[in-house]
């Protein structure tokens, strides 16, 4: 985590080259098999496990993985291992380490990082992720790793002025870590002889993390715009000797008209850096080649796993498949890439004994924790159906998070003449699988299933906003639905599928309505598209119409407040008050008061305080779960109609169609 890394790593490069100088290279068209293996968004799940469900899975797992990791290995006898990040957060096994704090990492090593120590990874990449929990936990978690973790766009900002993403001369800030590595590894070639490869490889992080963990890196870390810091390093990375650059970006595919600096999505135009060989890149959750997200962008080939030419992989997420690119090197004056194979490898029910075994103390005690009772839940809670109706799912959170703010306001911490509103989101809504709906019984209510109510760890955050910006606030929101027709002559879809649903934020503390036959006023960036059309009308408080100039304050996440999601007006700007406790436990805390007042029994009532306001003649599609639970609940919703029968529509395994009714 300091400087004296990234020096070392640059001295010892230059040592290199001018020691191999001096000895006797291949002859020229020699060549050599070299075969890169990656991971990416393993989201610390180390073992195949549901920690929603608590009963083992072959879906996901790195334990699954690392079985995959081993053959490809005995298959090269030439291979280098590199993670692509957000791998110490994600799953309950995460959020328990992280919760335990830096006085767990000193007493034993975290356990993501013992398991990818178990498997000897050669270099990781930082994902956004990775800030989530803090600067100074993620310093002692790194610094318990065999192997070296890169960002060639993150650094300590000299000060707090110089905090944030900017566009300053590189040197003028210390690296947070080694912006790339040049791994030395002598590996063998056509000769039969044993040749030093010398391969650079160079990590990249969304420069959204100064949005996202704000409250962790704002005074304190600076950012640059990955492609700028590609065009920087690369160039010295060759100077240096490298061989073959390899570049590892947490960034995914987007195209634009105009590259924006700081994209978030980068991958594409890294592509055409010169000097990259070979692009493992990640954050989309997506396989590559193969997710028909990438079909029509350009320059991709989204069969052979090229991007502009240069081979590129994305192994999906949780450890659900391996990524592996095998190049064909020959050497002429040095050793250069002739050919290249791109593919992915799926896991199945194999397990690695020696992963699982490394993470099986912390393992114990996640579950340990997550068996903890909060209360006894009169009804279950579910969320199949969030999106287009109210739930008690989004409404416990929002209470829970309407509730703190109002005692803020009792503490003299928040303005006591504005009244206290909540947004909050559905989490899981089938982005997954069709098993990622929250779907908790009747019965005892433990922690375990307020990681299923509240994935993310987030913190609380306050803003002050308008009657306008909270208006557009909703707007955003209600981008979630496609544009209905007003008299359709078929069967419509209603879900937008590019919008995740945790940006499908419900606001309490006011009701209103959304009407989908209008178009979106915003698009995905939050600019404004349809200045004269709005979605959401009837926007009250407490009876009366929202005005433009009406003040209210919103509790919701650092996530939100921040930027995430690019929601118009929440760039950090308006937030009034921010908390370093995890929302989560605000749900807990207050769901077992709310237990407590009832003999231990929590009961709670709908408030039906939105509604979506479809056409009279609607003939509105969506896709939910398939299950048995997701049935009953929609068998108990006067506005969802289960179609059994509906087969005109190609969706995954356990899915179900599902008519919104006007």
């Amino acid at each position: 985590m300091k400087s004296s890394l990234f020096i070392a790593s640059v001295v010892t490069g230059a040592i290199l080259v001018s020691a191999c100088a001096t000895t006797q290279g291949p002859a020229p068209g020699t060549s050599m098999q070299v075969r890169l293996m990656q991971t990416t968004d393993l989201h610390a799940y180390m073992k195949g496990y549901d920690y929603f469900a608590q009963q083992p899975t072959s879906d996901y797992g790195l334990a699954h993985t690392a079985v995959l990791i081993e053959q490809a290995r005995s298959e090269s006898a030439n291979s280098v291992l590199i993670d692509n990040g957000d791998v110490i957060q994600g799953s309950a096994l995460g959020d328990y380490v992280a919760g335990e704090g830096v006085s767990y990492l000193t007493q034993q090593t975290h356990p993501v990082i013992a398991a990818l120590n178990t498997l000897q990874y050669d270099v990781a990449n930082l994902g956004n992720h990775e800030f989530n929990f803090g600067l100074e936990f993620l310093q002692a978690t790194l610094s318990q790793a065999d192997f070296p973790f890169i960002s060639a766009n993150t650094f300590i900002a000299p000060s707090a002025e110089s905090s944030g993403k900017q566009d300053v001369p590189f040197g003028s800030a210390e690296p947070l870590v080694e912006p790339y590595v040049i791994l030395q590894r002598d590996f063998v070639a056509s000769d039969g002889r044993t040749h030093q490869l010398n391969i650079g490889v160079i990590g990249f992080v969304p420069p959204q993390i100064m949005n996202w963990d704000a409250h962790h890196l704002d005074g304190k870390i600076q950012v640059q715009d990955m492609v700028k810091a590609a065009e920087h390093y690369i160039p010295l990375m060759r100077e240096q000797g490298a061989d073959i650059v390899v570049a590892v970006p947490h960034s995914g595919l987007q195209n634009f008209d105009h590259y924006p600096q700081f994209a978030e999505q980068a991958s594409l135009q890294l592509a055409k850096v010169a000097g990259i060989d070979v692009i493992l890149f990640g954050h989309q959750h997506r396989v590559f080649p193969g997710a028909s997200d990438y079909d029509d962008l350009p320059g991709v080939d989204n069969d052979g796993g090229y991007i502009h030419g240069v081979p590129a992989v994305q192994p999906g997420y949780w450890g659900s498949h391996l990524g592996l690119i095998d190049l064909q090197l020959r050497y002429d004056q040095g050793w250069q890439v002739a050919g290249s194979q791109v593919s992915l490898r799926e896991i199945d029910e194999r397990t690695h004994a020696q992963v699982d075994a490394s993470v099986a103390n912390a393992h114990s005690e996640t579950l340990q924790r997550l068996n903890q009772p909060v209360a006894s839940l009169q009804t279950p809670l579910r969320n199949h159906f969030a999106m287009v109706t109210p739930e008690l799912t989004v409404q416990l959170i929002n209470e829970a998070q309407q509730t703190h703010g109002e005692t803020l306001q009792q503490q003299g911490i928040l303005p006591t003449d504005l009244p206290v509103l909540s947004a909050a989101a559905p989490f899981r809504n089938g982005s997954q699988g069709s098993s990622d709906y929250t779907s908790i019984a009747a019965g005892e209510l433990t922690l375990g299933n307020l990681s299923d109510l509240y994935v993310y760890p987030n913190t609380l955050q306050v803003v002050r906003v308008n009657g306008a910006q909270l208006r557009d606030w909703l707007e955003m929101s209600a981008r979630a639905y496609e544009q209905i027709s007003m008299q359709p002559e078929s069967n419509e879809w209603l879900l937008r599928e590019d919008v995740a649903s945790y940006n499908f934020d419900i606001i309490r503390g006011v009701t209103y309505e959304i009407q989908p036959h209008h178009p979106a006023r915003f698009n995905a960036d939050g600019e404004l598209i349809h200045p004269r059309h709005h979605r959401v009308y009837n926007l009250r408080y407490q009876g009366l119409l929202v005005s433009r100039d009406d003040e209210f304050l919103v509790v919701t996440n650092n996530y939100r407040a921040s930027g995430g999601g690019n929601f118009p007006h929440l760039d950090g700007s308006l937030t009034v008050y921010q908390s370093a406790e995890q929302t989560r436990q605000l749900v807990a805390d207050y769901l077992r008061r709310q237990a407590a007042t009832n003999e231990g029994v929590l009961a709670p009532e709908l408030d039906i305080h939105w509604h979506l306001a479809l056409p009279r003649g609607a003939r509105a599609l969506m896709q939910s779960a398939g299950s048995a639970a997701a049935r009953e609940e929609a068998a108990q919703l006067r506005d969802i109609e289960h179609l059994p029968d509906y087969h005109d529509h190609e969706f995954g395994e356990g899915f179900a169609v599902y008519r919104v009714l006007p």
